[in-house]
């Protein structure tokens, strides 16, 4: 039998364990197709590209790519892609995010349909669907002996 899909809510806290940047608020957005994380900056150290975090964590990434994005405002940018290890649902998946600015924007991450169709749907009446999900598993019923 198949795996049922996965729900998320509207907004998500996930964590991005390579970074130690844990409980980080994602924002799920079905209208967007890559994913996007806020960084401070970047810049290239020879063939690496060299990222500092909000949470002042730095990384390096010898893998990367530049691509054409279209903005949440509709503009053409061209960013910086990098994979990450994001967990949620205590699941961890390697995801390709966009570099960006997302320090006026309420989430710091974005998750579109790159990460959604590796099954996930999304009921937007909900939020923090995976988080309920993993406490209600964690906790234990009292013992009655």
């Amino acid at each position: 039998m198949a795996n049922p899909k996965r729900i998320l809510g509207r907004t998500e806290f996930v964590d991005l364990p390579e970074l130690a940047w844990h409980q980080a608020e994602a924002r799920v957005d079905s209208g967007a197709y890559h994913c996007a994380v806020h960084c401070i900056n970047y810049h290239l150290d020879g063939t690496e590209l060299v990222v500092r975090w909000p949470h002042g964590a730095e990384s390096r990434h010898p893998s990367f790519r530049r691509a054409t994005v279209k903005s949440s405002f509709g503009d053409l940018q061209e960013r910086y892609l990098v994979h990450l290890e994001l967990q949620v649902y205590g699941e961890v998946f390697i995801q390709e995010f966009s570099l960006s600015d997302r320090s006026r924007m309420r989430h710091p991450l974005l998750l579109g349909r790159t990460f959604l169709k590796r099954g996930f749907l999304v009921d937007v009446r909900r939020r923090n669907a995976s988080a309920k999900y993993l406490s209600r598993l964690t906790t234990q019923p009292p013992d009655h002996l």
